[in-house]
């Protein structure tokens, strides 16, 4: 999910990833998995708060303005 740059630090992407947590609960999902910028301090911190946990990081996993970024892969289970 993304959440445009002016509508950050508002509550918004709590609001979609609490929703998506408990709708994968409602349809019988185990786990949700994501995946996470590691220069993303608020995302990082709004996933472990809402109980997501690391499990591994993709090295250089894609470029972003010309340059090799890494990803975090983060899970919860429901």
């Amino acid at each position: 999910m993304y959440v445009e740059r002016e509508s950050r630090g508002k509550g918004a992407g709590r609001v979609l990833l609490e929703n998506l947590v408990e709708l994968g609960r409602q349809h019988g999902y185990h786990k949700l998995v994501l995946a996470a910028f590691p220069f993303n301090a608020g995302g990082m911190a709004l996933y472990a708060k809402l109980g997501f946990r690391t499990v591994g990081i993709y090295r250089e996993q894609g470029q972003l303005d010309g340059k090799w970024i890494d990803t975090v892969i983060m899970e919860r289970l429901l």
